[in-house]
Order: C-alpha cells, then structure tokens, then sequence
C-alpha cells in the first residue's frame, strides 16, 4: 500500500468523501443555472420589458435611505441593469446563487452537522423558478435572502461568546440587517438563531435574548413605512407567495434533515456526536473528569447473538447519492415547466421593439393566441416598416376596436408604443402627450426620455432636449450613447442629417386639430394632408379603414395605391374589395392594378363555406380558422357576429 492510499491519509479520505459526489453535482448544477437563465430565460427580455429604473446619481441614491430594505432594493436595482446583456445579467444572478449556496452549507452543517447539498440548492432554484414567471423584484429578494443567511453565519460564529459579547454583537447585527434588507431578511435570521441556542443547550434568557431586535422594532421603525412595505416587500399575490417559498425552503429543509438524521442514529444504536454528549452527574460529591483528559473505560465483551441493526436500503452512501440526483432531475423538470411562456414571449417582444428587430418581433407575436394592446401596437408598427401592414394585418391577433391609436382608452402600458407610432406619423404633439404620461406613471424609463428629447429636437426646443439626455446619460450601459448624442446635439442643435429625425420632421402636421380624444382617421387625414406623401399615415389610413369594415372609404383610397409605388394591391384591400361587392355592390377603380387570380379563387371558396353556415352563429366561424383565419373575410364576419351595428 502506498502512502497516499493509506487509510489515514487526509487525500484518501477526501477522495473516498461525499464531495467527490457533491462536487460534479453543484458544478453541474450551476453551470445548468447559467445556461437556463442565458439561453432560456433571456435577462435582456426582462431589461427592456421590465424597465428598472436605475441612476449614477446622489439624488436617486437617497431615495434607498428613507425606509428598512431600501439599500437592498438600491442593490437590486443596479444589478437589474446588467440584464441588458443576457450573459452578463446570466452570470451575475448563478454568481448570488452560488454565494447563496455556499453560506446555506455553512449555515446546514453548524445547525444539522450534515450535508444537504439538494437543501443548500433549493432557495436557487425556487428563486430561478420565481424568475420564469417574468414578474416580482427577484433579485431584490436574492439580495436579502443572501443578506439573511450572511448574518445568520455570522452570528453562529459568536454563539459561544459570553452573553455580555454575544448579545450586544447579535443586536447589532439584528439592527444593521433590518435597515439593509427589511423585516423578513431580519425574521430568518432570529430563526436560526433561536435554532442554534437550543442545539447549543442554553437557558431560555439566552435564547430569548437574540430576539431583543425584535423587540425593539417598533420603536426604531418610527416614521418608516410600516408594515405595508415591510410586510409586502416584493409585492402581493404570486411575488408575496414566492418570496415567502423561497425564505422558508432553508429552515424548513434544515429542520427536517435535522430530524431524519436523529432518527436514522437512533434506529441505528448511535448517540450524540461526543461533542454535543451532556457530562455524566458527579457521583458521591466526585467532580467530573477534566474534558481534555481520557478515560479509560473497561471493555464489554460482545455477546455472540447479539447482531447489529438492519441497515436500509436508502441509508447507503449510494442510495443517498440517487435519490439526491434524482430529486435535483425532479425539480429541474418542475423549474422547466414552471416557465410562463407568453410572459417570455411578451418580454422578448419588448426587446425586439426596443432594438427596433422587426422580423423576430412579429415571429414572437405569431406565437401568442391573444396580444395584449400594446404589443398589438408595436405588432403593426413592425408590420408598416416590413412593408406588411395591408398584407398581414389580421395574421396576428387583433382586438376588433376600429382604431388603430386608442390614446389613453387601453391603458398606461399602450401609451409608449403609441407615442413611437405618432412621432413617426409626424403627430408630434401627440407623441409628447402620450410619452409624459408613461413617464409619469412608469417612472423615469430610457426609452421613454429618449423619445421626449427626439420629440423636443423636432419642436425646435434643444435645450429641452438636453434636458432629457442628461438624465439618460445618467443609466448605466446606456448612457454613453445618449451622452454621444448629446455632444451631437450641442454641435446640431437641429441634429439634420439623422434620417429618422429627418424623415420625421418631414411628416410634420401643419394644421391644428382640436380635440378631447385621440381621434385616429381625423388625425391620419390631417397628417395625409399635410404631407401628401406620408406612406405611413396612408398605409395606416388604409388598415384603419380594414379594422372598421368601411368599404367605400377603402375603395376611394385604394385608387391612390400607384401614387405610393404599389406595384401590386396588398391582400387585405383585395379581399376588402371583393366582400365589399358582394355585400355592398361597391364599385372600384386600381387604375392600372388588379385584383390576384388566386384571391378570387380563394374568395369564392370562402363565399361557399359561409353561405353553407347561414344561420348557425357566431360559434360556426371558428371552424374556418384554419383556411381563413388570417383574412380579412373571417375578422369582418366575426366582429359582424359580436357587434351588428358594425356591418357599415
């Protein structure tokens, strides 16, 4: 035998360890963690469709100071900007996790003396399922978790410290934590350490001692927004229940490791570790032993029929290594499912917008059975410059409400996508309204002052602007960009040459147009008016006119394709105008185009299939989804169905 095989040797046994299992497993755990949250989550997604606020400034900073957990929020929100780059934002979340991990080992062999690996892994994986779900502050309740578990450690440390050490020291750091990351961080904590002072075998004073923080929370929470933001720091409903998950896995977890490891000694004819095992009384007035001193004891012969206990299946080291991969493969496949994929896809669509990818934006659009208004706007934003906005306007989703640019009707979260739309119309003004409101409502979002410093550029206000590009140059990973734009402005205060800023100053309406609503054919004509060849307010004219199923108005604009190059008529007008003489005996003129052989062909199989479901309702269209779906002839029978006053 050689010496590095002996059976003393410290490398042997490491190498004969549980860790030459654990090692691979969390190594390949994390690395799993990575991926998934780079090639499957996707944290650019959640960067542009989230839009966390974040500044390098002294003013933004104070506002972290004035409530318990505001720094971790602080914290949270300047690591939610590396989400930018799916990678890096990647890479920082599997990093907490495995701080996160590491200082939940700790924690698992001082209160347990096992190790849990699966249990270690399980707040990772409950916070990275919570983050599939693309809603709550998941990092921020990283933050704290982590914050939680750190004092917990640090607190162990000084378990063994008189009480006039341990306790001012636990207060502190009770206090401290509670100011950091809020009231649950500091209710984890007290946890563990009313857990360690009852393995520890103190009195209850000295348990109960730890709990003094508690105590005084009231008193030092004066003026502080409690319990609203304390007791609901991630929100209500899904985000309040995933955060609690996700607090509770570790005491939970450790509490029963803890008692199946008992149990299994006990069943097992083994006692307490030695060091934990109580001092025998002393006998006749004799003091113990010293505790450094051995004692000899006499040696009891083994009885010939005694046998040692049955040892289960399942309290094998191999056993024990199977079930661990096996329960890690379960909740790998739980984590897998959980994932919320319209929120995904809704969040990869906001990217695509952001970056203005048309093609990927309308192929995650097609994914989703309904679209939400705003990504309906940005949807037929992206079909106008693909040049698809008469041809596929009914392939994604529509809501059926005849107006392309509902204002303030749809909520907040339509106003941005409109205000890009309007800006591009020329409706400049419009596009003000709309943007202040987002950022009124949503908070300071690039985007949003990005698109009012464009706005007050084309209203000849450039200091304005700068105004706004300051600010914007204030967020990380975006600000060099709005700063490089800000130079360009100081030199260009009209910044011509830019060809969107160009191409938008050229659609400028010069007409006023008083009104209490946002009217879109009035405020589409005056924009055709103003700048006759305005395509988009033309294109944008000729969808309205689809959405609301006015035939006549169609057929008289459609007469003006060739003034705009059309050298084809889109699909949709074609199939306008052929249900339009049917139903209306409407009359056209394409000047020079015609209708496509094979729409005709196509619309008299549709004319049959509805003619044989005359009287059947509203339910017998869905069975022509599959053929006509994408059509105009099924969107103006369906929205006939819902709404009769609708047929025009």
């Amino acid at each position: 035998m050689t010496p590095n095989s002996a059976p003393g040797n410290p490398s042997s046994r490491l190498l004969r360890g549980p860790w030459v299992f654990q090692i691979p497993l969390v190594f390949g755990c994390f690395l799993v963690v990575f991926l998934y949250l780079w090639l499957r989550i996707q944290p650019a997604g959640e960067y542009y469709s989230q839009g966390v606020v974040f500044f390098l400034n002294g003013g933004f900073f104070h506002r972290f100071l004035t409530y318990p957990g505001g720094l971790t929020d602080y914290g949270a929100a300047f690591l939610a900007q590396l989400n930018s780059s799916s990678w890096l934002g990647a890479l920082v979340f599997t990093g907490l996790g495995a701080l996160l991990f590491l200082v939940a080992r700790r924690l698992c062999r001082g209160m347990t003396g096992c190790d849990g690996p699966l249990i270690c892994l399980a707040p990772i994986l409950v916070l990275l399922a919570w983050r599939g779900r693309y809603d709550g502050q998941v990092l921020t309740a990283t933050l704290a978790l982590l914050l939680a578990l750190g004092a917990a450690g640090l607190c162990a440390t000084l378990a063994r410290r008189p009480p006039w050490v341990r306790w001012p020291a636990w207060w502190a750091v009770g206090c401290l934590l509670f100011y950091l990351a809020g009231l649950w961080p500091l209710w984890l904590c007290l946890c563990f350490l009313g857990w360690l002072g009852a393995i520890r075998g103190s009195t209850w004073p000295n348990v109960a001692g730890a709990f003094l923080p508690a105590l005084l929370l009231p008193v030092a929470a004066l003026g502080w927004p409690l319990p609203g933001k304390a007791l609901t720091p991630w929100g209500t409903g899904a985000p309040l229940l995933w955060g609690g998950l996700a607090f509770l896995v570790c005491p939970l977890g450790f509490f029963l490791l803890a008692w199946f490891s008992r149990r299994s000694a006990v069943s097992q004819g083994r006692g307490p570790c030695p060091e934990n095992r109580p001092l025998a009384p002393a006998a006749a007035g004799k003091p113990n032993p010293p505790a450094h001193r051995a004692v000899a004891r006499p040696r009891l012969a083994k009885s010939p029929s005694a046998r040692p206990p049955p040892v289960r299946w399942w309290r094998g080291a191999g056993s024990r290594q199977f079930l661990t991969l096996g329960g890690l493969l379960a909740v790998w496949a739980l984590v897998w499912g959980l994932l919320d994929a319209d929120r995904k896809t809704l969040a990869e669509i906001e990217y695509r917008a952001a970056l203005k990818q048309y093609e990927p934006l309308l192929a995650a659009a097609a994914r989703l059975k309904v679209l939400p208004p705003s990504v309906e706007i940005r949807a037929q934003w992206a079909l106008y410059h693909t040049g698809r906005l008469s041809q596929d306007l009914f392939t994604v989703s529509s809501r059926g409400r005849g107006n392309l640019l509902p204002g303030l009707e749809l909520g907040i979260e339509a106003c941005l996508p409109q205000s890009q739309t309007l800006l591009e119309l020329g409706q400049v003004n419009e596009a003000e309204h709309l943007a202040q409101e987002a950022l009124e409502l949503l908070g300071d979002r690039p985007d949003a002052l990005r698109l009012l410093a464009d706005v007050n550029v084309l209203k000849d206000r450039p200091k304005a602007a700068a105004v706004f590009l300051r600010v914007c140059s204030e967020v990380p990973f975006r600000g060099a960009a709005a700063a490089a734009r800000l130079a360009e402005l100081e030199r260009n205060p009209r910044l011509t040459g830019d060809p969107e800023m160009d191409l938008a100053r050229s659609r400028l309406t010069t007409t006023d147009l008083p009104h209490d609503a946002l009217p879109g054919e009035v405020m589409l004509r005056q924009s055709l008016d103003s700048n006759p060849k305005n395509q988009m307010a033309f294109e944008y004219l000729l969808a309205h006119y689809l959405l609301i199923g006015d035939f006549k108005r169609l057929a008289r604009h459609a007469g003006q394709l060739q003034d705009f190059s059309y050298l084809a008529v889109p699909r949709h007008i074609e199939e306008a105008l052929l249900l339009g003489q049917k139903l209306q005996g409407l009359e056209f003129e394409l000047r020079g185009l015609k209708i496509r052989a094979d729409t005709i062909q196509r619309f008299d199989r549709f004319r049959n299939a509805i003619d044989g479901m005359a009287g059947q309702g509203a339910d017998a269209l869905s069975a022509l989804a599959p053929e006509f779906g994408d059509t105009f002839w099924l969107y103006y029978y369906s929205r006939l169905a819902h709404r009769p006053d609708a047929s025009n």
